[in-house]
Parts: structure tokens; C-alpha cells; sequence
């Protein structure tokens, strides 16, 4: 019997309770392997056959250093949640399709301008628009445009998603 661990990293019985009911109905589609599943704190169940719960997803790096083979988010639908604890125990692993892109690494910056490439740089340390012209001896507007264009290319629709796109901070060095 394989074991899968649903560790939650957000202490709830009720979420818990519902996972393992949905559980219960569910048909494993594997003969002779039955799932023994134990729901448990995210910090007691990190590696292999261990699907993670998250309420955010800036744990996912650490995560999957730690050899977790699941990631959904708790606000992932429960049919989601469920799917992925089946496929982890069938297949070996599950990842949810909001998760994707951050395990992606970012599209390749060769087609940035040099002012891009530097107000990227800027946007990653988490500057604001002023302080960002006045470190690149520009207007605001033009840093706007800058930034405008930075979220059309990488396919953003704000700068919090372009900064985590880009995965780490300075993965765009001049």
C-alpha cells in the first residue's frame, strides 16, 4: 500500500474533513495499490508522495527542493485538490495549472531595450515609478511606458506578476 501525505499548511480541520470524505469515494483506478492518504501539517510531511496545500505560492521553490510531488493551492478547487492526491498516488505527481508558471522559467529577455532591461532590474528590487526615473534620469511617464512595455512582452497584467514571472530578482542582468 502507498502512503501520500496531504500536508496543509493552513491548520484546517474543516478543509481536512473534506479532502478525506471526497477521499473515501473516490476509486483509486490502480489494482491492488490502494492509497493509505494521512492528512498532516505541512512542516511533518515534505518528500516524496506528499501533496502540499498551499495558501501561497511563495513556497513552491523550497517545496520542491524538499521533494514534495503535489502543489496545489488551498483556494484551488477541491475536485483539484483531490486530482492531484490521485494522480501523485497513479502517476507521481500533480502540480496546479496556477502554479505552472511559476516552475517555468521566465521567456527569454533578448528582445528588451537597455532602458528596459535597467527599469526591469529596478522593478524587481520593488522600486516605485519616481524613484525609478530618478535613478535612470528619466520622467515617470517614460518609466510608465518602460514598465507598460515590460508587461506586454512578458505577457503580465501587473507588476507583481512581472517580478514573479521572473522567478528571482535579478535573472535579467545587464
Amino acid at each position: 500500500m502507498r502512503k501520500i501525505h496531504v500536508a496543509l499548511s493552513l491548520r484546517s480541520a474543516l478543509l481536512a474533513d473534506q479532502i478525506s470524505s471526497r477521499l473515501a469515494a473516490l476509486s483509486w483506478a490502480v489494482p491492488g495499490t490502494p492509497a493509505d492518504v494521512t492528512v498532516t501539517d505541512a512542516a511533518d510531511a515534505l518528500g516524496p508522495r506528499t501533496v502540499a496545500v498551499l495558501p501561497f505560492v511563495h513556497a513552491v521553490d523550497d517545496l520542491v527542493r524538499a521533494g514534495v510531488t503535489g502543489l496545489v493551492l488551498a483556494d484551488d478547487p477541491l475536485d483539484d485538490m483531490v486530482r492531484a492526491i490521485h494522480d501523485v498516488h497513479r502517476f507521481g505527481g500533480w502540480v496546479s495549472p496556477r502554479l505552472v508558471s511559476t516552475l517555468l522559467p521566465p521567456p527569454p529577455p533578448a528582445s528588451l531595450t537597455d532602458r528596459e532591461r535597467e527599469t526591469l532590474r529596478l522593478v524587481a528590487e520593488g522600486r516605485e515609478n519616481a524613484e525609478i526615473a530618478a535613478a535612470m534620469f528619466i520622467t515617470v511617464s517614460a518609466v510608465k511606458y518602460h514598465v507598460s512595455n515590460l508587461l506586454r512582452k512578458f505577457g503580465c497584467r501587473d507588476r507583481t506578476q512581472l517580478v514573479s514571472r521572473l522567478g528571482r530578482p535579478l535573472l535579467v542582468r545587464s
